[in-house]
């Protein structure tokens, strides 16, 4: 079941855009301008997709740039793992939150629908 919350407005999708300078994967932006976030369960996971307009404020909060300044995360497995956009490639990746390290990220999706069809 995906539970998605109220698009954002253009001008938050445009201030977002303009606050990262790194690839997004495939079909990321296109998701975040239909629904501000959402909550995906399903028997075989579940991903909460944080809102776009609050990303930023987030990584900032939990200090990414100092721990794990290649990446960026948009989300969580709602325990101790972190959904991550390595800046680089555009990848997605799992990371843990405490000990939050290059070291200990893991590798999951090539681009977006992906991760989505993953739960789904």
């Amino acid at each position: 079941m995906i539970t998605k919350n109220s698009s954002p407005d253009a001008a938050e999708v445009e201030k977002f855009l303009k606050e990262i300078d790194f690839v997004l994967p495939h079909g990321f932006i296109d998701f975040f301008k239909e629904a501000n976030g959402a909550e995906i369960s399903t028997d075989r996971g579940y991903i909460f997709l944080w809102e776009l307009t609050d990303m930023i404020r987030l990584n900032k909060e939990y200090k990414v740039d100092t721990f794990a300044p290649e990446f960026f995360l948009f989300g969580s497995d709602g325990g101790g793992e972190a959904y991550a956009i390595e800046k680089l490639s555009g990848y997605i990746f799992q990371i843990p939150f405490i000990g939050m390290n290059k070291e200990d990220a893991i590798f999951k999706y090539k681009d977006f629908a992906t991760l989505l069809e993953s739960v789904a």
